[in-house]
């Protein structure tokens, strides 16, 4: 028998933001709630989001979550893109509530995340250009996600790590990689390098804005459905959190 959970809680970017080319009722994570019987989404989603900001939202966040009875997607969004001071501009960050009974949503601020802006990590910037060589940066990507499942692990916490952008390279083994990657590709609680929302809809599901940003868009309710019947919620079930 699966586990009731209270909360369905998502941290993620713009191919998880609420209302985003697709309904929340339609997306993935809309999908999952009502799968599992979950009454209320708490999405902390928002365009543009690195992976640093992905981890500070949720660490921030972490004595709001129910550990024991709430399920947790983290999102993993592209990879090149920094989190950084915002230069005194006191941005502000919200969330998204969700009932799902009527899919009427509201907002509520994160304090943790005021002050900070995402930007992509392309342009003049030389720091910022090293930094995109994507075998040093899938390493950076995989040690924040080695220390978040030993962390979410030992509290026994209900979570799923997907990965919302390109494939991670399993055959990119390096020094830096030699521990990480196969502990990433063996964790049952990540959906990181293969079927991910982007890979698995490719060329058969075009993003809704395709002319734009191509296969690297945003999915309809067709795209997300796909990704949730074909690879998110057998890799849940796989790893035991729904039956």
């Amino acid at each position: 028998m699966s586990k009731q959970y209270r909360n369905l809680w998502v941290f993620g970017d713009s191919y998880s933001t609420p209302g985003f080319c697709v309904d929340p009722a339609d997306s993935f994570w809309g999908l999952l709630a009502k799968y599992a019987g979950i009454k209320y989404i708490n999405n902390c989603s928002r365009p543009t989001n690195s992976f640093d900001t992905v981890c500070h939202l949720l660490i921030t966040l972490n004595d709001k979550i129910d550990w024991s009875d709430d399920l947790v997607i983290i999102g993993v969004p592209p990879l090149e893109r920094v989190t950084v001071f915002d230069d005194y501009k006191n941005t502000e960050y919200l969330g998204y509530h969700i009932d799902t009974d009527s899919w009427a949503k509201s907002t509520f601020g994160v304090p943790g995340h005021r002050g900070l802006v995402c930007q992509s990590n392309f342009g003049g910037d030389r720091v910022k250009i090293l930094y995109n060589n994507r075998s040093w940066i899938e390493t950076n990507a995989m040690r924040e996600i080695f220390l978040l499942t030993q962390w979410l692990d030992r509290i026994d916490a209900d979570y799923m790590i997907v990965n919302l952008g390109k494939n991670l390279n399993d055959k990119d083994i390096w020094a830096p990689n030699d521990f990480l990657l196969p502990y990433c590709i063996n964790h049952k609680r990540c959906l990181l390098f293969k079927d991910t929302y982007q890979s698995v809809n490719y060329e058969i599901n075009r993003p809704v804005d395709f002319d734009t940003w191509q296969w690297a868009g945003h999915h309809g309710a067709e795209g997300n459905r796909y990704f949730f019947e074909k690879s998110l919620l057998p890799k849940i079930k796989d790893s035991g959190l729904l039956c």
